[in-house]
């Protein structure tokens, strides 16, 4: 009876080497084990099954013993389930590692090694009135408008009678657009410094923008009269005093219209010398045999007085020789004138007539 042939499993130099090598960490992996038994990390094991030094299958084999017989330092959770299925670990490893990872052990915390006491550093002494007021006012003057508050806060509550720090809070609020309480601040520091030019001036700007354009003006003057080269004061106050006579001007009712009164028309007019371009009628005088017999010759000058219709009312010689006018006024009666016209209307008339008598053939 022929004894089975058992197969010879072969080995290469290689393969060989690599076994030994993983087998002899396992053993030094026994032997601190039972010194020490130190618990898998995570990274122990993600490290062991990438190692090619051994198959996979034998890598989830012995790391499957060392987590049986070590346990781990780590919870499985399903992403590092699924991280580890990912790297190579068999059911059997995970199992085994699910099993210990709920009597994860915990590593006891060393007591506190004692510490020398430092010797301590002296107490700085605590922020007075100066810093917070030096450090507002650098702040203010960088438009840090909300640091620059709270240290002026900090100030006037270490110093309520330091004037210029309510000045300055209140130019704070002014910029932060706080104009009410800009104004009760301006207030506050008017009361400790009666004479301060700059604070009325500030309130007065505050006051504008209030809308109080009176309250204001009250407060540019005083400014000016506690300081003549404020400036923006009087500039400030010119402009008020302008805008204010603006609105006094124009709510003022317009100046009534002076309405002429009717010009009275004259009674008459005069006409001064009139002619044959005035007259209607014009009648030439009859020559008196009288005056012809006495050779009398000469003008005579005729008044006249015309009514509206320009009818001669009346005839009286003015000059001229006596034995002339008769004649020169009966003429002049018998005449008739355009009517006299005053303002494009009718009205009487005065004039005169001038008749030349003369004996010589025309």
């Amino acid at each position: 009876m022929k004894l089975a042939n058992i197969p010879r499993i072969t080995f290469n130099r290689a393969h060989l080497f690599s076994v030994c090598i993983f087998v002899s960490l396992l053993l030094s992996f026994s032997v601190l084990l039972h010194a020490q038994q130190p618990q898998l990390n995570l990274a122990d094991i993600v490290i062991a099954l990438r190692s090619k030094k051994v198959t996979l299958a034998e890598r989830n084999t012995l790391l499957t013993a060392a987590v049986k017989q070590r346990g781990v330092t780590f919870t499985l959770s399903a992403d590092i389930e699924k991280e580890l299925a990912a790297t190579g670990a068999d059911k059997t490893l995970l199992d085994a590692i699910r099993q210990k990872s709920s009597l994860v052990k915990t590593t006891a915390t060393p007591p506190p090694v004692p510490v020398a006491s430092p010797t301590p550093a002296p107490t700085p002494a605590p922020p007075d009135y100066s810093f917070f007021q030096k450090r507002a006012d650098t702040n203010l003057g960088k438009g840090e408008f909300t640091l620059a508050l709270a240290d002026y806060n900090k100030a006037v509550e270490l110093k309520p009678d330091a004037a210029i720090a309510f000045l300055n809070r209140g130019k704070t609020h002014y910029n932060l657009k706080s104009f009410d309480k800009a104004v009760a601040d301006f207030d506050k520091s008017i009361e400790l410094d009666p004479k301060g030019s700059l604070a009325f001036l500030n309130r007065g700007i505050s006051q504008e923008r209030l809308g109080n354009s009176k309250k204001a003006i009250a407060d540019y003057q005083k400014a000016v009269a506690l300081d003549a080269g404020n400036e923006n004061a009087k500039a400030n106050l010119k402009r008020l005093q302008d805008e204010e006579a603006k609105i006094a001007a124009k709510s003022l009712p317009p100046a009534p219209v002076p309405v002429p009164e009717p010009v009275k028309p004259p009674e008459s007019i005069n006409l001064g010398n009139l002619t044959i371009t005035n007259a209607t009628r014009m009648v030439t005088p009859v020559y008196s045999p009288v005056a012809q017999r006495s050779n009398i010759e000469g003008r005579v000058t005729v008044d006249v007085e015309l009514d509206e219709k320009g009818n001669v009312v009346s005839a009286k010689a003015a000059s001229g020789n006596g034995l002339l006018r008769a004649s020169a006024e009966d003429a002049a009666r018998k005449s008739k004138f355009k009517p006299a016209l005053y303002n494009n209307a009718p009205i009487k008339a005065t004039g005169s007539i001038t008749y030349n008598f003369s004996l010589k053939p025309r």
